[in-house]
């Protein structure tokens, strides 16, 4: 089948013809919405269930922790080699693939009669959720014309956002009436029906490149990615008792075998033979909406996972009353995505950008100065306050970083873009964790109750994560001012 490309903001005459989606297109831009929002539903799920999963299958926390950080991991590990799959095969097949794995991943889980069972259930479910995460955003780059692709990406960050919101709280919901494999059986006739319907409507016209994987680029790579993980996520435990490594020690060799993996790209693109190909820096929008995405999403990972442990640990609050917490942020950045979607159209990146940054540097700053004894329901409106800055940030950072691409680095982009929200969620958890822990138990040993300590060191967290976002004030200035509708010219992918 012939390959097709079409220009940004060029080669259309009416506007009915730039803004007409195709039925099918539709359709198929729905199926990937919800099998996002379903995988990465299902990774935050597991962390509500864990300690229902430990006293089930008799295990110490030590290693249940890697029904989490086993996921973690492997998506690490996987995403970086989704642009050369994507590229490779067609996207309905790289998507079935995914969906199926998915699926197997879930029935494991359902039937595991034990832990180890039950951790490779996560870890083919995690290979899914790595393939189909950054395909999705690759998919609908490429079906959405330039002139609604804002509205339409915000669709789709809703669902990677939200679902750390809606997840504790369906997870809880669950738990409060089942046992912890009902949430895999919820999960399951969800995937099985969008690996049906994908497989059917996700028809995106593509020409695949017959070309070689790189073995080496990939040795490079897994280990590379998943040491960084992996000492970052130790970091973030605050415990040594499990770590089987140094977390140090994973850090550094995870980013000497980074610099080679990208070494070894910056080699292998010259002949159009990269894993994952780094020439999306060289174009400004992008390289710029990364820098971004490293500020605001380490800030956000790590202030979603403190979050719950400090609503429960200093205030009191069940798993079910902070998922029930949690719940209104997701709904209120699905309201606002949406609306920030329509304007991205408007007026591009930059102006959405500079509010988010200001929104959320504000709610975060007063995160950091209540005492601990603080009502929840001001909690509860400063939080949605910050959740309102950040989907000023998500969609733009996607639909500009990806709108600025061609077809051939599309896939790449993508995929660069997942493996860093992987790293910054990690980074986030960790860097929260660390200072947490350390200005906690110097609250405590001025003999502070171990409660209040525990608020009191999250708000030296939330001060670092304010200085974070307001960095992004500064950048964002540099991204091009050209609207969205307007466009560069630049082809990008219908692949």
């Amino acid at each position: 089948m012939a390959d097709i490309s079409m220009p940004i903001g060029a080669g259309t005459n009416t506007k009915a013809a730039r803004e007409k989606l195709a039925p099918e297109a539709l359709l198929a831009i729905v199926v990937l919405i919800a099998s996002t929002f379903t995988v990465i539903l299902n990774e935050m799920m597991m962390a509500v269930a864990l300690p229902q999963v430990m006293v089930d299958l008799g295990i110490t926390a030590s290693t249940g922790q890697w029904l989490t950080t086993g996921y973690m991991l492997t998506m690490a590990v996987v995403i970086p080699a989704t642009g050369f799959l994507t590229e490779r095969f067609r996207m309905r097949t790289v998507y079935t693939i995914a969906l199926s794995l998915f699926t197997v991943g879930t029935l494991i889980a359902i039937v595991a009669p034990g832990f180890s069972v039950l951790l490779i259930g996560r870890i083919v479910q995690a290979v899914g959720t790595a393939i189909a995460t950054p395909l999705a955003f690759t998919a609908v780059t490429a079906l959405v014309p330039q002139s609604r692709r804002g509205q339409m990406m915000s669709l789709l960050t809703v669902a990677t956002s939200t679902a750390p919101a809606f997840g504790p709280a369906i997870a809880g919901s669950i738990l409060s009436v089942a046992g912890w494999r009902m949430l895999f059986i919820t999960i399951l006739p969800v995937a099985l029906i969008c690996l049906i319907v994908g497989n059917r409507m996700i028809k995106v016209p593509s020409t695949p490149r017959h070309s070689k994987i790189d073995v080496l680029s990939v040795l490079l790579s897994a280990v590379g990615f998943s040491g960084v993980v992996y000492g970052l996520a130790s970091l973030g435990e605050g415990s040594a008792e499990h770590v089987i490594v140094s977390p140090w020690i994973a850090i550094l060799v995870g980013v000497v075998f980074v610099a080679l993996f990208a070494a070894r790209q910056l080699q292998l693109q010259k002949s159009d033979r990269a894993l994952l190909d780094m020439r999306p820096f060289a174009d400004r929008t992008f390289a710029t909406t990364a820098i971004i995405a490293l500020g605001f999403m380490t800030a956000a990972g790590g202030m979603m996972t403190l979050m719950p442990v400090m609503l429960q640990t200093s205030y009191g609050l069940t798993p079910l009353q902070t998922g029930l917490f949690m719940l209104p942020g997701g709904l209120t950045i699905t309201v606002i995505s949406m609306v920030v979607g329509r304007f991205y159209d408007r007026v591009g990146a930059r102006p959405l950008m500079i509010i988010g940054a200001v929104i959320d540097a504000v709610g975060l700053y007063f995160l950091s100065t209540p005492a601990p004894g603080t009502p929840i329901p001001v909690l509860l409106a400063t939080y949605m306050f910050i959740i309102v800055g950040q989907a000023f940030l998500w969609t733009p950072t996607f639909a500009a970083s990806l709108g600025a691409l061609n077809k051939h680095l599309l896939p790449h982009g993508s995929a660069i873009m997942n493996t860093i929200q992987q790293l910054t969620g990690a980074a986030g958890i960790a860097i929260a964790f660390s200072i947490m822990t350390s200005a906690s138990a110097a609250y405590v040993a001025g003999g502070e109750a171990l409660a209040p300590s525990m608020a009191h060191g999250a708000q030296q967290y939330y001060l670092v994560a304010c200085f974070m976002v307001i960095v992004i004030f500064f950048i964002a200035p540099v991204m091009p001012k050209t609207k969205a509708s307007e466009g560069s010219g630049i082809p990008v992918a219908v692949h």
